[in-house]
């Protein structure tokens, strides 16, 4: 199916100031009474964890309240037909907005994505952000995939009409970086700065956006997307082929600190994977193949999963489904995971083998050259 694959993992500028806002955040909605029992969900991120809420919209009302410690990206959900919300915020009725401890007044009147929001000045310096770059990124992919669902795909030019929707909006997407760029480097002061560089990283290359992340104001480089885009400069630096593999430290399935250390002495491959992955799974027969073979010659394997906390017991169900005998750990913060952010981690499967000494010696070693790699070192 043809749609808009293109990678995301977020005027009136708010000042970085301003981050020490109210105790806390209050939604409150409204929505006609038509809308009585149907859910509205929110998803945020909350002491480095994903955070989600849900509410029955009842007596035509409904509210959220909550904290966070600085403003955060997040996605409220509408399931007015009740599909459910793992449906509802993939194709349905999704509002992206910044999240402060203030308070929201939305108004839902046919639809969440054209609803009213007032009261919280942190959403009027979103929109003015967002109108300054060209538009939100999830509008223009769901606009992209209106799009390509609109082409006739028995047409005999379906394949040039897709063609020419993704150039287009590939083209969207270029104009919206150098905006993001442009807006970066004059708004040194704005939040709104590090999700711009974020955005923008995904495609320029990384020694084009530090000079200008080294600008922004110390207030603003001390957000958390801030020091994970931070690691990411380091990451590119120094994860590399015959450097020091960084260490960490997370818990294990049972809780258990686990660190990257602790294998001295011994070939470890560091594996970056998740559930939901599903390339990942398909190579853990591969994996496990390899690792029967080498164990008792000296290969560990610990396993560093980006599942979150919701999706804990998905995670614990693919080891057991998969027969995967190694070490796993997980801080269940997903993208977010420490391990992942400071080994510059984007994309799963990923991984480092690293040597006795705790050198790294391979990078993302799969399939048939797993298996090289390994006889190489150990013999056949």
């Amino acid at each position: 199916m043809n749609n808009l694959k293109i990678m995301a993992c977020v005027l009136a500028l708010l000042p970085a100031v301003s981050f020490g806002q109210e105790s806390g955040f209050q939604i409150s909605g409204t929505a006609p009474k038509a809308f009585n029992g149907k859910k509205v969900y929110l998803d945020y991120t909350k002491d480095g964890f994903p955070a989600s809420d849900s509410v029955a919209i009842a007596d035509g009302k409904f509210s959220f309240t909550g904290a966070v410690e600085e403003p955060t990206y997040s996605r409220m959900v509408f399931d007015p037909d009740g599909k459910g919300k793992m449906l509802a915020q993939n194709i349905g009725d999704r509002l992206y907005f910044y999240l402060g401890n203030e308070h929201y007044t939305i108004g839902i009147r046919d639809s969440l994505r054209t609803a009213s929001i007032k009261g919280s000045p942190l959403h009027n310096a979103y929109v003015a952000y967002l109108n300054e770059i060209g538009g939100g990124f999830m509008d223009i992919i769901d606009a992209g995939n209106k799009a390509f669902a609109a082409v006739d795909k028995d047409a005999p030019d379906a394949e040039a009409q897709y063609k020419a929707i993704h150039e287009k909006f590939e083209a969207k997407f270029e104009d919206r970086r150098v905006k993001e760029l442009a807006f970066a480097k004059n708004n040194p002061n704005s939040i709104f700065a590090v999700d711009a560089l974020i955005d923008a990283a995904n495609k320029r290359k990384l020694s084009e956006i530090e000079p200008v992340f080294r600008k922004l104001s110390k207030e603003v480089r001390q957000l958390s997307t801030a020091r994970q885009l931070e690691a990411r400069f380091l990451a590119e630096k120094s994860v590399k082929i015959g450097n020091k593999a960084p260490d960490f430290s997370q818990p294990d399935i049972r809780g258990k600190m686990v660190k990257v250390s602790d294998f001295k002495g011994q070939y470890v491959l560091i594996d970056f994977w998740a559930s939901w992955c599903s390339p990942c799974r398909a190579e853990n027969p591969n994996l496990l193949k390899a690792y029967n073979k080498y164990k008792s010659k000296g290969l560990e394997v610990l396993a560093v999963s980006l599942d979150d906390t919701k999706g804990r017991s998905a995670w614990l169900k693919a080891i057991k489904d998969d027969g995967l005998p190694w070490i796993h750990v997980a801080d269940l913060k997903g993208w977010s995971n420490e391990a992942a952010v400071l080994y510059g981690v984007r994309a799963v499967p990923q991984n480092y083998l690293v040597d006795p000494q705790g050198n790294i010696v391979a990078l993302n070693l799969r399939g048939e050259a797993l298996h090289h790699e390994l006889a190489r070192i150990f013999g056949n």
